[in-house]
């Protein structure tokens, strides 16, 4: 435990410092927009990692729980003024509910089934949110009033920058709550569940209420993300948030780098959102970036299938044994 945990910390702090001065380093707002996004991303993969990665449950509905937190963010920003980075934090526990309700219904199924019942749950929110109208406006969305510290008391270069620390913030709690609960009694039970389900389940691990659990706590940190998503942009609407692609787009962040690592979620959203920004940049108001995700995952199932950290720890202890024998043989 302490050769791991020094080098998690270490890294979540010099993460946290980066991304405090990055900002005041690199002063333009397109790159703080990036930056914002990048962050998100991470957040998003890390948060899934916990159902995804650690209990090997692929679920393709944590789009609903970034949409629901959006909106209900939004809502309340709207009708009572509750500031979106003070409510997006226990909103999220009441998104984290409705998961829990989701994950109890949906894991009683398995594998295909389970995705193809994930993607429902996408498609029923949406559907909600197309046709509550009094709550949700409709298809015409919601608008929430813009920031207001446009240039007060810094330039109106830096007006990301609260949005950036925000993310930054979620980010580091979100890695920190993934990292204990990969270490803790109940993270091993999902591993168990991922490796081998009916032997976790002969072995007096309550399976189903494991896997409920993981979905909800996978779903919190997506929440909060898609509240301060929706003031962000201060602009929602039912087809733009409640995308099947936003959970598309979580996964391969986390097959990218490695499912069920720590880090490795983190390493793919840092890799794929910036080349989306920048793909999205060269050819417009085209599709051709879902092409290159398509590529993207294709090559690293084709040639790393465990993910970029994996492959690289792999590469690494092949190595050491080449040299060990290299030495022995010598």
């Amino acid at each position: 435990m302490t050769k791991i945990r020094i080098p998690t910390f270490a890294l979540i702090a010099v993460l946290f410092v980066v991304g405090i001065i990055s900002p005041w380093v690199v002063p333009n707002q397109y790159y703080q927009h990036i930056i914002v996004m990048t962050l998100m991303a991470a957040v998003m993969a890390s948060s899934w990692n916990i159902i995804g990665g650690y209990a090997g449950y692929t679920s393709l509905g944590h789009a609903a729980f970034f949409g629901l937190g959006g909106y209900l963010v939004a809502w309340t920003h709207n009708h009572y003024g509750w500031h979106p980075f003070v409510s997006s934090w226990f909103l999220g526990l009441i998104v984290m509910a409705v998961a829990l309700v989701m994950g109890w219904i949906s894991l009683r199924t398995q594998g295909s089934a389970f995705v193809v019942v994930t993607i429902a749950i996408v498609f029923i929110f949406r559907l909600l949110a197309l046709n509550l109208d009094s709550i949700t406006n409709g298809a015409k969305g919601l608008t929430q009033p813009r920031p207001g510290w446009g240039g007060v008391p810094w330039s109106p270069e830096f007006i990301k920058i609260p949005f950036l620390y925000f993310f930054l913030v979620l980010l580091c709690l979100t890695i920190f709550v993934s990292w204990w609960i990969r270490h803790s009694k109940f993270g091993l039970g999902l591993i168990a569940i991922r490796e081998d389900e009916g032997k976790a389940e002969s072995v007096g691990i309550d399976t189903m209420m494991y896997k409920v659990l993981a979905f909800g706590a996978s779903a919190y940190f997506v929440a909060v993300a898609g509240g301060i998503y929706s003031y962000f942009l201060t602009y929602i609407d039912p087809s733009f948030i409640f995308d099947v692609f936003v959970s598309v787009t979580m996964v391969l962040m986390a097959i990218l780098g490695g499912r069920g690592t720590l880090w490795g979620p983190v390493l793919g959203a840092f890799i794929m959102q910036p080349l989306s920004i920048w793909v999205v940049g060269q050819f417009k108001g085209t599709t051709i970036h879902l092409t290159v995700f398509g590529g993207i995952l294709l090559l690293v199932m084709l040639f790393m299938p465990q993910g970029i950290l994996l492959a690289v720890s792999d590469f690494m202890k092949q190595r050491e044994k080449a040299q060990i024998a290299a030495k022995e043989a010598s």
